[in-house]
C-alpha cells in the first residue's frame, strides 16, 4: 500500500511538474513545487535504496539460512556417515571374533580327535603283544573262539576267506602298494574282517602298521627297499608267506 501511495503522489508531483513546464504560465509557485518535486524523487530514491537494501538483505538472510541448513545437512550426513562406519567396523570386529572363536573351536576339536585317534590306536596296539607268525595265530584263535561261541561259522570262514585273499594277493604280487594298504573304515573290511575280535589284530601281528596314506587312516605294509635291505625285505616276504600258510591251515579246520 505504501508503494501504491508513494508512486500516485510521484505521480502528482511529476503531473504538476510538466503543468510548469509546458502549460502553467503563472511562475509565482514554481519554487515551491520545484522543491516538492525535488523532495518527492529523494523521497522515491530513498524508498527504492531501502527497497533494495531491504531485498539484499532477505536474500542474504535467505542464503544464510540456506548456508546454515546445508551445514546441518552435511553435519547430519557426516554423523550418520561415522554411525554407519562405527556399526560396520563393530559388525566387522563381531565377524571376526566369531570367525576366530570358530577356528578355535575347529582346532580343539581336531586335537581332541587327533587324541581320540592316538588313544585308540594304543589301545588297539595293546590287544596284539605278540607279533609274527605266533601273533597271527593268537589272534585268529581269538576270533575263532569268539565267532563259534556265538555260533556263527559262516562269518568265521568269512573272516578267513577274505584274510587268504588279502595276503595271498601280497605274496603274489608283492610291488603292487594297493595290495598292502588297507583303508580301516572301509565297508568291505569292517564287514569281513574289521568288526570281529582278532581280525584287525592279525594285520597287525603280520607287520601292518596303523598309517595315515593321503590323509585316510590305512593298515599299510611298508616292502623294505629289496637292493639296500636285502635281510629286512626277506624278513617281511617270510612273514606275510607265513600269514598265508597259517590262514590256508585255519581254513581247514
Amino acid at each position: 500500500m505504501f508503494r501504491v501511495k508513494n508512486a500516485v503522489g510521484t505521480y502528482k508531483t511529476l503531473e504538476q511538474g510538466m503543468n510548469i513546464a509546458f502549460l502553467d504560465t503563472d511562475t509565482s509557485d514554481r519554487p515551491s513545487v520545484i522543491s516538492s518535486l525535488r523532495s518527492q524523487i529523494q523521497q522515491h530514491t530513498q524508498n527504492l535504496h531501502a527497497q533494495t537494501q531491504a531485498k539484499q538483505s532477505h536474500q542474504q538472510l535467505k542464503a544464510q539460512r540456506l548456508a546454515m541448513q546445508k551445514s546441518l545437512d552435511e553435519e547430519r550426513a557426516n554423523q550418520q556417515r561415522l554411525a554407519e562406519e562405527q556399526k560396520r567396523r563393530s559388525e566387522e570386529k563381531e565377524l571376526a571374533r566369531r570367525a576366530e572363536e570358530a577356528r578355535l573351536h575347529r582346532l580343539e576339536e581336531e586335537r581332541r580327535a587327533v587324541e581320540d585317534e592316538q588313544r585308540a590306536d594304543r589301545e588297539l596296539l595293546a590287544l596284539v603283544p605278540t607279533l609274527g607268525s605266533e601273533g597271527v595265530r593268537e589272534q585268529i584263535g581269538r576270533m575263532r573262539e569268539d565267532l563259534m561261541a556265538k555260533d556263527d561259522r559262516a562269518a568265521l570262514d568269512v573272516a578267513l576267506g577274505s584274510l587268504y585273499t588279502l595276503f595271498e594277493q601280497i605274496v603274489r604280487k608283492p610291488e603292487e602298494i594297493n595290495f598292502r594298504r588297507v583303508r580301516r573304515d572301509h565297508p568291505k573290511f569292517m564287514e569281513d574282517i574289521g568288526r570281529h575280535v582278532g581280525g584287525r589284530e592279525v594285520l597287525i601281528a603280520a607287520g601292518f602298521k596303523l598309517k595315515k596314506l593321503d590323509g585316510v587312516p590305512c593298515f599299510y605294509s611298508h616292502e623294505p627297499h629289496i637292493e639296500t635291505n636285502m635281510d629286512g625285505w626277506s624278513d617281511w616276504f617270510d612273514t606275510l608267506k607265513k600269514t598265508l600258510e597259517i590262514v590256508e591251515e585255519e581254513m581247514l579246520k
